[in-house]
């Protein structure tokens, strides 16, 4: 790390002790204390425990009308292990809706108001922004748009901003490079905005921050952390770090960050039912974790001390994917800082927090697929020692996100077969022994239509709920106004359909991690990208087939239990179809002017995501270029790339394959150059052109067949 961006070389004020703090009146409005935790907990369980107990009794009823097979009570188990998740999540949106509807805090259960702050802050923060291979315009955009809001606060002498690089594409390096001194010459930011980037990127993200760490948090009390697609509002942080200065027992505070900026209709749609229901959940999850809250990654800050005294991963006994490195980290930095007596708590009106979706269907299974992998190593954490008995259930909800769609596939087989089992036996009116009457058939007709609306009512009634109190609320128009009840229909309806295309790939995703296959963790799709009908129907070409061999055994089975299954069959054929349209950015587009799926971000867009449109523009397309050949032909950028090496010398085996690479590129030109050699001669301060073997030309020749 050279001084040109280390802030170790800057000027910077003592930090504050926690002593410092103790002696300090706090605001008793931005205590995070509430009544009743156990009282809470008890209620909500206690309520989740017993509608999935009816729920079970019924389908046990239903099915063990004339007789229990050994089939059936494996659907009934199934069922119930399905209904248990499904009857969590619905009593913490019932909560959530009540604390909406009362406009009640889901910690005080005071009368909401906003956070009154009182003074100056006196911690240094920071926040930094962990990325690996991604777009450099769109990192900066988003920082430039959160440091400028910051700034307006007239807070921003508390904060400073480091941008964490694992990047191992070489020209990414190099426009980080650009990006981030122009960054600091466009905002007078020189000494608050840093660039470091890893010569080795172990551990992924959280060995990122592990490293940064170790390296400067003497320099601060407390770390907001971003992801490369995070913005977030000057208030929004500066308000964290209030809270965080109030409540010295304070480890994590979480923000939920809302998501946008994308236009396809699968990300319109996603962000529309984030934006009406998302702060429902938030509500109910606030209200019932209260000081034991998760952690979701990114737009949350961080006490430093208590990160780097609790937070040290373990490695995972065993290989990949269930056991080494720990990939959904989050999770269990949460779980070890409650280990220790810190606290974590998700703050619901915390607003003006952002981040952004993948455009389409594709790209959102992706994201899932690395996800999968990290969850399920939760597994094993599950009965780790020492853990608070929520951080387990944080992490069985984490495993559960991707098991139930396995469980649920399950269901729906094992129906399926006891079904058939069914129309294969003819009832028995006279069993063996000795009866005067006989045992005539149990019509179960109305406790199955009981069941069926229990289910489906436990799944849409908050969501149906939610549209309902933002359509009769004073802010409709920010959704749309009336054409609000059409995007909830419609989102009703994808969701419908999209459900079991989710559920077959997870429980590919559960088969591979369990079978021990791994997957990389690649940068994020963040452009509006569709996906043609043809690369849909080439990754969905399996799902068709299940979709339409178990259709046509359903119908041999029972024509009624065809019709029953028909919303999965659907949903199953007709993924190539729903994934193509749903990634369209046009009817994306034909949506917005319909005002169909419109969220307050688009109606009256806050200055922060302003900023980050106008800066996103500003910088264009194709500012990738080839790093190696900027840095031999633009002085300028190779000298800012050499001041931020660190300074030392090659061994004498290293200096060797350097000059080895350079008679290469010399003869070959620059396109005969792998990555690999790229990152090497990147490593080292860049010869320029006139040193690089007079006479000889590094540009890419016309015909790349053939040697310059």
């Amino acid at each position: 790390m050279s001084q040109l961006s280390d802030p170790k070389t800057e000027k910077m004020s003592d930090p504050i002790s926690e002593s410092d703090m103790g002696g300090t009146a706090y605001d008793p409005t931005v205590k995070l204390q509430g009544p009743g935790v156990g009282k809470r907990r008890f209620f909500l369980f206690g309520a989740s425990i017993a509608a999935t107990a009816y729920a079970a009794w019924l389908m046990a009823d239903v099915l063990g009308a004339d007789q229990l097979t050994t089939m059936e009570m494996v659907v009934v188990a199934f069922f119930t292990i399905n209904f248990a998740w499904i009857s969590l999540s619905f009593f913490t949106g019932i909560v959530g809706l009540v604390l909406r509807g009362l406009k009640r805090d889901a910690i005080t259960l005071k009368r909401l108001k906003p956070i009154a702050r009182k003074g100056s802050l006196r911690s240094k923060n920071v926040v930094v922004i962990p990325v690996f291979n991604e777009s450099p315009d769109r990192v900066f955009a988003g920082l430039r748009a959160s440091y400028e809001s910051l700034v307006k606060t007239g807070e921003i002498d508390a904060f400073d901003f480091f941008v964490l690089s694992d990047t191992r594409d070489p020209d990414i390096w190099i426009a980080e490079e650009m990006a981030w001194a122009k960054a600091c010459s466009d905002l007078n930011a020189r000494g608050k905005i840093f660039f470091r980037r890893r010569s080795e990127n172990t551990e992924r993200k959280s060995g990122n921050l592990k490293e940064f760490c170790e390296t400067y948090a003497a320099n601060y009390e407390h770390m907001i952390v971003f992801d490369a697609d995070s913005v977030m509002s000057g208030e929004a942080m500066v308000n964290m770090a209030y809270l965080m200065e109030n409540n010295p027992d304070a480890g994590i505070i979480q923000s939920p960050p809302q998501p946008t900026g994308r236009q396809t209709l699968f990300a319109r749609i996603l962000q529309f039912i984030s934006r009406v229901h998302g702060p429902t959940m938030s509500a109910g999850l606030s209200f019932w974790c209260m000081g034991s809250s998760n952690y979701w990654g990114h737009n949350a800050i961080i006490r430093v001390k208590a990160f780097i005294e609790c937070c040290g991963l373990p490695v995972l006994s065993g290989k990949p994917p269930l056991g080494g490195h720990i990939l959904s980290h989050d999770f269990v930095e949460a779980a070890f800082m409650r280990k220790a007596g810190w606290r974590c708590w998700l703050i619901p009106q915390l607003e003006g927090s952002w981040e952004e979706l993948p455009p389409n269907l594709i790209d959102f299974a992706i994201r899932d697929r690395r996800w999968c992998q990290g969850n399920m190593q939760h597994g094993r954490l599950m009965v780790a020692h020492g853990f608070k008995p929520l951080s387990r259930l944080h992490f069985f909800m984490g495993v559960m996100s991707f098991v139930s769609s396995p469980l649920w596939l399950l269901l729906l087989l094992s129906s399926t077969i006891a079904t058939l089992q069914n129309t294969q036996l003819t009832h028995s009116f006279f069993p063996g022994h000795f009866t005067m009457f006989p045992q005539w058939p149990v019509d179960r007709s109305f406790e199955m239509l009981v069941l069926l609306i229990f289910t489906i009512g436990m799944l849409v009634l908050p969501k149906i709920i939610s549209i309902l109190m933002v359509c009769l609320g004073r802010d409709r128009k920010q959704y749309g106004g009336v054409m609000i009840l059409l995007s909830g229909l419609l989102e009703t309806l994808y969701s419908a359909l999209q459900a079991p295309i989710m559920m077959m790939l997870h429980s590919q995703f559960v088969f591979s991690v369990l079978t021990g296959n791994q997957v990389g963790w690649d940068a994020q799709e963040r452009d509006d990208a569709g996906v043609p009908l043809k690369a849909a129907f080439k990754t969905h070409r399996t799902i068709i087939v299940i979709g339409l061999v178990w259709g046509a055994v359903a119908i041999f089975v029972d024509t009624a239990f065809f019709w029953w299954l028909s919303p999965i069959l659907a949903g199953l054929v007709l993924s190539p179809w729903l994934t193509h349209y749903s990634s369209s950015l046009a009817v994306g587009k034909a949506a917005r002017r319909m005002k169909l799926f419109v969220t307050p971000e688009e109606y009256d867009s806050p200055e922060e995501l302003r900023a980050l449109a106008q800066f996103t523009a500003e910088a264009g397309e194709g500012n990738v270029k080839d790093g190696l050949m900027r840095l031999i032909e633009d002085p300028y950028a190779n000298a800012l790339h050499s001041a931020l090496l660190p300074v030392r010398k090659p061994d004498a085996r290293t200096a060797i394959e350097i000059g080895i690479i350079y008679e290469k590129l010399a003869r070959l030109g620059i396109e005969s150059l792998t990555r690999d050699e790229k990152l090497l001669i990147l490593s080292w301060p860049v010869k320029p052109l006139d040193q690089i073997m007079a006479g000889r030309d590094i540009h890419p020749p016309e015909n790349p067949t053939k040697p310059s």
